[in-house]
């Protein structure tokens, strides 16, 4: 069995393979621990002034590892492609792996959004009632706005002698940042 592994040259696509599964298995033991693996080794690259290029990462390394290793290892003992064409299959797919685990890693990361919305946005935006907005000084009722994309709902208020019913288009006049509160009139 290690003949398969480390004999007749196939040790250079064992050790990959092995470093490369041993970094992707500790990082994800790590991260379900709750640890913390990750070494900053990333390449900042201005092309053209577009921005950062952020590449080179433990992640990448060990992608790129896991995918020429085994690829390589699989192509030379089973394809028997020979060492050259075996290389060949190894780099390509080692870039092919780095590659898809760079952009993987870039998808995840455009899902996160900071949840934090400060409510003087609403300002000059409409929105639609949610709960009834009572008279003046007669409390409060709750409008549904949207915000940079994101639905919020907060507690309304008017100047009007008339109550605002749901579903009416309000437009927020000005915000209470201080009570979470918007005061509206209808659109």
């Amino acid at each position: 069995m290690l003949d398969w592994f480390f004999a007749d040259g196939a040790i250079w696509f064992a050790i990959p393979a092995l470093f490369g599964t041993g970094l992707f298995l500790i990082q994800l033991l790590m991260g379900e621990l709750g640890g913390d693996f990750d070494i900053d080794a990333d390449i900042d690259m201005d092309t053209s002034g577009a921005g950062d290029f952020h590449a080179l990462s433990i992640q990448t390394i060990a992608a790129f590892c896991l995918g020429s290793g085994w690829m390589g290892l699989a192509a030379y003992r089973v394809l028997d492609l020979g060492m050259i064409g075996s290389v060949a299959v190894a780099v390509v797919s080692g870039v092919g792996v780095a590659w898809f685990m760079t952009y993987l890693t870039r998808q995840v990361f455009k899902l996160q959004r900071s949840g934090n919305i400060s409510i003087s946005s609403a300002a000059g935006l409409s929105g639609d009632v949610a709960v009834t907005v009572p008279p003046a000084n007669a409390g409060r009722g709750a409008v549904s706005v949207v915000i940079n994309g994101t639905r919020r709902e907060y507690d309304a208020v008017q100047a009007g002698d008339e109550p605002i019913p749901p579903r009416t288009s309000v437009k927020i006049v000005s915000t209470d940042a201080q009570n979470n509160t918007l005061m509206v009139e209808r659109a």
